[in-house]
């Protein structure tokens, strides 16, 4: 007879104390197995261990329970002869319906083994089933696709230890008959794998089984007796009666509530940053102009990007990082970042540390810290790990800087050591941990060649993520739509980058215009209303690059009063969490949507709605239905930054049921427009 465990989440086990089978027989109110047993080897068990020449599944791996109780589940797996263990521990976050899985590999035998795969599997009973997961390239990331699995496979992973390039370490896995649904979550130690295949019995509509874990492309891991290794956490969210889209908003408390505790993260500051403005072709002159204009508007950090340290040879010189005499600061950046903190502001620079071009003298003093073939350092050498955190703490200091910004635009390979990069990355954090503990008032930006090392470990690592290379603002809203799927909204960096407009020959209103970068670099730009990039800059951390120092005196004080809203409510923004009113693409992408976003506060039903118009057909007024407000409570609601618009009160009930009307401009020639609505409770 089988003893059944339920827990929360829609969620139950059935363990058979004779045959040591543990199956998981629902998830998320989803049903598991074939008619809630085990079946054959490939479609059962909640892993797959290959050791060797062995593959272990199904009935091969034993299980035992070791605890439970309300909120956590303690198992493992063993094979028949006890000599590789995978211990388990679901832990069931009911306030956020969530559920956190820890695994741990053991080597209990006495001879070394090699670990060719080691993955938790979840295998859903045969049935239809939809899978929601992102691609993610350089200035496209976070862009949402859905499949039918009728048969074929998924196969999404990082490589070369960039967590968010091809896919991102997510999917949604939705029941179509019952439209129950579960998230996955893959926080990377080292490059990641989410395999969802089709498992076909006979007639039977096709299981599907989802692996989720450590890569196992180029997996041949040494494990010596007695000794472990931790695999990639897991998170699994339940959407069971929720709005897919919606399911980061929940995510995002959890991170804020749960995680990020754990961490001594600083507030995101407003920044200045030179990179869009003229690349590496700037003088320090040109700069102290936009540190003037930057002071003006009321940036608190100014951010001096790649170049600082002398282009003799373009980025052949980047990892040698001593300062070069030639422009643009002829080997004295340090009396420009002394002209910063004159001004007022905080000084940062840029650093891509972890890339080390071929012919710069490091690599000639210590070729063997440099695998054959690469661009990175070999950070399992303790002497190359030390070398690597020293060289970026003497340059902190060098500086005086307070803020660094941390890129990453090589690829660093194939992983000669068998670990798919999870040594080398376990490592680079802790670099980062060792940094903040030296400089503990350090701002860490994490840029990642913008955005694609970007997932929910280094969430915790750094005070601020940058969210893409694209300074399109209509591209930015769609990839944000992603991010805020799986990531965090209060800590996501986005730039505003504008110069002056040129001159309009066919003035359509008579409202101001700015040049906004339209692309990753200025070969294509396009005009804009400053109310749309400034309303979207709130949507997250706003910053700003481009010439300011050229704007009017009317604009400046826009983007001013914009900074200074963000600043009063600094701590809102940070702590948000965010519902999407509107749905991600699809398929191709239709440039007239709107995109809208509710902002909601972490310890209020407070809400700032965001509305984005992007059509020419004059559609200026929409009603959007709010979320997770309080039926019974009155909200205020008035536009911000509109001297003209009037206050409005209605319930949270109505709010939630008929929605908000919104209100843009109206104008055929007009396509791209914003708003910013507050909605607070009267108390």
């Amino acid at each position: 007879m089988a003893e059944i465990f339920d827990f929360p989440n829609g969620t139950q086990f059935s363990f058979d104390e004779k045959s040591s089978a543990l199956t998981l027989t629902s998830l998320c109110g989803m049903t598991c197995g074939h008619n809630t047993r085990e079946d054959d080897y490939s479609c059962s068990g909640l892993a797959v261990i290959c050791v060797d020449q062995h593959r272990l599944e199904g009935a091969k791996l034993r299980y035992e329970i070791i605890s439970r109780s309300g909120d956590r589940f303690h198992f493992a797996a063993a094979d028949e002869k006890r000599t590789i263990r995978m211990e388990c521990i679901w832990k069931f976050e009911t306030g956020f319906d969530l559920i956190s899985c820890n695994y741990k590999l053991y080597n209990t035998g006495d001879a070394p083994v090699v670990i060719r795969r080691a993955v938790p599997r979840w295998c859903f009973s045969p049935g239809d089933y939809r899978i929601f997961f992102q691609i993610s390239r350089w200035g496209m990331e976070n862009q949402l696709r859905s499949q039918l699995l009728c048969g074929a496979d998924i196969h999404l992973h990082g490589r070369a230890a960039r967590s968010t390039v091809g896919s991102t370490p997510f999917c949604i896995i939705r029941d179509e008959e019952n439209k129950n649904a579960a998230a996955f979550h893959v926080l990377p130690r080292g490059n990641w794998t989410i395999d969802i295949h089709s498992d076909i019995l006979s007639n039977e509509a096709p299981a599907a089984i989802l692996e989720a874990g450590l890569s196992d492309t180029d997996l041949f891991l040494t494990l010596e007796p007695g000794k472990a290794v931790e695999l990639p956490e897991i998170f699994i969210q339940d959407i069971a009666g929720k709005d897919i889209f919606n399911a980061g908003a929940f995510l995002h408390k959890y991170m804020v509530q749960k995680r990020l505790t754990e961490f001594s993260l600083h507030q995101p500051p407003v920044i200045y940053n030179s990179w869009l403005y003229r690349f590496t072709d700037f003088t320090r002159e040109q700069l102290s102009r936009q540190l003037q204009a930057a002071k003006e508007v009321g940036c608190e950090v100014f951010v001096v990007d790649a170049g600082w340290f002398g282009y003799n040879n373009g980025w052949s010189d980047v990892g040698d990082w001593r300062e070069k005499q030639g422009a643009p600061f002829f080997g004295n950046m340090k009396s420009f970042a002394d002209e910063v903190r004159a001004a007022g502001l905080k000084f940062g620079f840029w650093l891509e540390p972890e890339r080390f071009a071929s012919g710069i003298p490091i690599r000639q003093e210590h070729p063997e810290w440099f695998p054959e073939h690469s661009t990175r350092i070999d950070l399992t050498q303790p002497e190359a790990a030390e070398f690597f955190r020293n060289t970026i703490i003497e340059n902190v200091k060098k500086f005086g800087a307070e803020y660094l910004k941390i890129d990453f635009n090589a690829s660093i390979g194939y992983d000669a050591y068998g670990t798919e990069q999870s040594c080398y990355c376990t490592i680079l954090n802790d670099q980062i941990r060792l940094i903040r503990e030296c400089l503990p008032g350090l701002v860490l930006e994490n840029c990642g060649s913008g955005a694609l090392r970007n997932d929910l470990v280094t969430a915790g690592l750094y005070d601020v993520s940058f969210v893409s290379d694209n300074a399109n603002p209509v591209d930015t809203l769609k990839i944000r739509q992603g991010a805020f799927m799986r990531t965090l909204p209060g800590r996501t960096l986005n730039w505003l980058v504008m110069r002056s407009a040129p001159e309009r020959r066919t003035p359509i209103h008579d409202g101001d215009q700015v040049l906004a970068c339209a692309g990753g670099t200025w070969d294509e730009a396009a005009l804009f209303d400053p109310e749309y990039l400034l309303v979207s800059g709130l949507l997250g951390v706003p910053g700003f690059s481009g010439d300011l120092a050229e704007l009017s005196p009317e604009i400046k004080n826009r983007i001013k009063t914009c900074i200074s809203y963000y600043k009063e409510n600094r701590r809102f923004f940070i702590d948000s969490h965010v519902f999407l009113l509107t749905e991600p693409d699809l398929a191709v992408s239709d440039s007239e949507k709107y995109f809208v976003f509710q902002m909601q506060g972490d310890d209020t039903t407070d809400s700032l709605l965001f509305v984005f118009s992007n059509s020419m057909s004059r559609r200026a007024v929409r009603n959007f239905r709010l979320k997770n407000l309080d039926p019974a409570q009155e909200y205020r609601i008035e536009k911000l930054f509109d001297d003209q618009s009037e206050l409005m009160i209605k319930s949270g009930a109505e709010l939630m049921r008929y929605g908000l009307k919104t209100i843009l401009v109206e104008n055929m020639h007009l396509r791209h427009t914003a708003g910013l609505y507050k909605i607070s409770g009267i108390r």
